[in-house]
């Protein structure tokens, strides 16, 4: 054995060399750009080639193939000269078996640095003076891997220390190391420490919502605030590094700074609403709720007092006109000087700040003539305020309780040539209070909140979480369950239509099965799970449901077809003989295929409403669906299609939120200006085009395995 250097030409890697696996043994990049600024610090071990003695002598590289690699790279890129010289110990070993075991134990006996040995030898290298780009640099990786492997060396003693023992994995010390703040650091896992290995209150993505990473309600007053105010105040935003996308996840470091913000920002807009009253008017946090027993029907809409801020004067009038007309055509121009593709940035830049410098001093004239309006606000009245998730303002006017309402009713009644009244806010309603993680975990792919005898609380909650997840009130909750149940009631009309004579529909399995898990199961607990198996039983009942439902569903396809099998049925002397005798033979002389289509209006009349969404889960139904053949998207949407009064729905940020996907950078630019109630139109109208498009609480989520056994049990039977 002996050291000496040799060419890039007399060298190739070993046959007998043990590594393998191309994608490691050519994973050099790194290598390479270490060997071009830290030089060459192990030599390779190589051997002659058998068969060169005839022709230049070849070694083969047996330890440090990968080197050989970086060097062979770096040369044919022509950033090392073809004669840079290569250490190399020769091995004067010819036999392959002895080969063969030299290259086995020296790649067994290696031992790669440990992730934690990577971040501790990062940090303290960063910490002695060395620039991340240097680092990076020297070990051929980018600025920000070193960014992150230093972040995570300089966690806190305490949690690195778990890390090395491996109390804690990756991802908690990547969610840890979401924040540079050690001491936060040690609150929140002395925290999760509390619980044993394993729970879920231990994962990454808790240890994130305890330290508030991406924080709906902090991200709300961001918005509400605006993120140049809040760094103008001091405020720090610190991005979670760790995360799949670090432009849309952070945490507000200065939580108390932003809603000091948020509360002068919002105490300003209270002082201009009063100042336009004339009185002081009196704000609470939420509206009124409309109690129906003791079940809480959301809020009573019917005593929201619709008013709009009236010009001072005849001449403020006229300059707020003239104001919105020249604003809206400054934004126009705006717009389309951003959608053409043809101009340069830097005219777009000189362009909108020529708008800029015209639309500037029209905004300050805007808002003292705003100061100046009146506002007819009754004495028994109060108002609400609430930050909507977009960030901007829905500001209502409630009467303080039906009994004034009701006077103030009586006294209009009085004055018939009064103007009617016009709303001034159509936002969506604040949010309850959201239920803490327990909650939402056990109502994941649940279907308590259906079941009466569970109560109001987790209908409640149940409730908060859509609310949270999808801006529906209470209501608007009913009617999507609505029409879930009636996109159902068509799939399984459709299916028996298309039974064959020999087979049972999916209606008439799903009903007798369930009637007789309903009256065989052990233990008399008839009916009290019902709600798990979709059905509830045969007896007639009524439901709660909004009004405004019925509208809803005549506007579906689906309701169409499931209206015109009920009404045929309606007509039949099995339902219209008032004989029973009579109508039950009138029953029994029909085909199969009719009884087929029987069984599933019966079916369909004892659905429950389910919802794609935690509480209101009835997993057989998204199993119903895929046996019916209505899994898919597109065909779930043959039975279904966005209208405007679906749309109109959820809140102005959740429309805006659905369309993003499916319009151009300047469609959206134009809707995002649109009022809340001039925007569901242009929704509807661009969804329906989109062939695929079902409301997520609509859609039927069967299991995935269930979804290859039906297509392979279809397959077989083509």
């Amino acid at each position: 054995m002996s050291v000496t250097t040799m060419t890039i030409d007399a060298l190739c890697v070993s046959p007998f060399n043990a590594r393998t696996n191309q994608v490691d043994a050519n994973a050099v990049n790194g290598m390479a750009e270490s060997l071009l600024r830290r030089g060459q610090i192990q030599p390779l071990t190589v051997h002659p080639i058998k068969g060169s003695r005839g022709r230049k002598r070849v070694y083969g590289a047996i330890a440090g193939g990968r080197r050989y690699r970086a060097f062979r790279t770096l040369i044919d890129a022509g950033r090392l000269p073809a004669d840079h010289p290569i250490d190399v110990i020769l091995l004067e070993i010819e036999d392959e078996g002895e080969l063969r075991e030299f290259s086995l134990a020296e790649n067994l006996v290696r031992v790669d640095l440990r992730p934690y040995e990577i971040y501790a030898a990062v940090a303290r290298a960063h910490a002695e003076g060395r620039s991340f780009s240097e680092i990076a640099d020297t070990n051929g990786q980018t600025i920000e891997t070193i960014r992150r492997w230093a972040r995570l060396g300089n966690l806190h003693p305490t949690i690195f220390a778990a890390l090395e023992l491996g109390e804690i994995s990756q991802d908690q010390a990547k969610a840890l190391g979401a924040t540079e703040d050690v001491t936060l650091q040690l609150h929140i896992f002395e925290k999760i420490a509390a619980y044993a290995p394993g729970d879920w209150r231990r994962s990454a993505a808790e240890i994130r919502k305890l330290l508030r990473i991406g924080d709906r309600d902090l991200e709300k007053m961001l918005r509400f605030v605006g993120d140049a105010a809040y760094a103008d105040a001091g405020g720090r935003y610190e991005l979670d590094m760790f995360a799949d996308d670090a432009e849309q996840r952070g945490r507000v470091a200065d939580e108390g700074l932003l809603m000091q913000l948020a509360d002068a920002r919002l105490d300003a807009i209270r002082t201009r609403v009063r100042k336009q009253c004339g009185r002081a008017l009196v704000f609470q946090p939420a509206p009124p709720q409309l109690m129906i027993g003791s079940y809480d029907q959301g809020v009573d809409t019917s005593l929201e007092i619709f008013a709009e801020p009236q010009p001072a004067d005849a001449e403020d009038a006229q300059r707020l006109a003239w104001l919105g007309f020249w604003m809206a055509r400054l934004e126009e121009q705006a717009l389309a000087v951003l959608d053409d593709e043809d101009v340069s940035k830097d005219i777009i830049a000189h362009c909108i700040a020529a708008i800029d410098e015209h639309i500037e001093p029209m905004e300050v004239e805007l808002a003292a003539l705003q100061d100046r309006l009146v506002l007819a606000i009754p004495a028994q009245a109060f108002a609400t305020l609430i930050v909507q998730e977009d960030g901007e303002t829905d500001l209502r006017f409630w009467w303080t309780d039906r009994k004034a309402k009701e006077k103030a009713e009586a006294a209009a009644r009085k004055l018939p040539d009064a103007p009617p009244p016009r709303a001034v806010s159509v936002g969506p309603i604040a949010r309850a209070a959201m239920p803490g993680p327990d909650a939402r975990r056990s109502l994941e792919r649940s279907a308590e909140a259906i079941d009466g005898g569970s109560g109001y609380g987790e209908r409640a909650k149940a409730d908060a979480l859509i609310r949270d997840e999808h801006g529906l009130t209470a209501d608007g909750v009913q009617i999507m369950r609505s029409l879930r149940r009636e996109m159902l009631r068509a799939a399984l009309l459709n299916e028996a239509f298309a039974v064959g004579l020999r087979n049972s529909s999916v209606a008439l399995d799903y009903l007798l099965w369930s009637l007789m898990r309903d009256r065989i199961t052990d233990g008399g607990m008839i009916t009290s799970r019902a709600h798990q198996r979709g059905l509830a039983g045969l007896a007639a009942r009524q439901e709660l449901q909004p009004v405004e439902a019925a509208s809803h569903l005549e506007r579906t396809k689906a309701h169409r077809t499931w209206k015109a099998a009920v009404d045929r049925l309606k007509q039949h002397p099995a339902v219209t003989d008032k004989d029973l005798v009579t109508a039950f033979d009138a029953f029994r002389v029909e085909d199969w295929h009719w009884k087929q289509e029987v069984a599933a209006i019966v079916t369909g009349c004892a659905l429950e409403r389910s919802a794609s969404a935690g509480g209101y889960e009835v997993e057989l139904h998204d199993h119903v669906a895929l046996l019916a053949g209505y899994h898919e998207p597109e065909r779930q949407r043959t039975l279904i299609e966005p209208t405007e009064e679906m749309i109109a729905l959820l809140p102005r940020a959740g429309q805006l939120a659905l369309i993003h996907p499916h319009v151009t950078n300047g469609e959206y630019l134009a809707l995002e200006k649109l009022k809340a109630s001039d925007l569901s139109a242009p929704v509807a109208r661009t969804l329906k085009k989109v062939a695929d498009w079902v409301h997520p609480m609509l859609r039927f989520r069967p299991r995935m395995f269930a979804v290859i056994a039906r297509e392979q049990e279809l397959e077989t039977a083509a």
